[in-house]
């Protein structure tokens, strides 16, 4: 399996746990760093969008250093989502 279905891969079974935990009443906030840094361009935006739904039930934060993924993330995105440069 390549890194980049890998990470797709772990980034699918973190959000089923993390909407199982919502469904059963418990939100925590659901953090990633990086993990969209080896997915083409119609998977980051699949997986911000997945990051949106997931902020409309609590709160989601990625953390990247890439700056298409923040561009991308501005352009998918039905909310502006909010951004802490530093």
């Amino acid at each position: 399996m390549s890194k980049g279905t890998r990470f797709q891969l772990y980034l699918a079974l973190r959000a089923a746990a993390y909407e199982q935990m919502v469904s059963q009443g418990l939100k925590l906030p659901f953090f990633c760093d990086d993990v969209f840094e080896t997915f083409d361009e119609n998977h980051t935006r699949a997986a911000c969008k997945l990051m949106e739904r997931i902020g409309r039930g609590g709160q989601s934060i990625y953390l990247t250093h890439h700056r298409h993924v923040v561009d991308i993330e501005r352009e998918v995105c039905e909310a502006p989502p909010t951004i802490h440069e530093i």
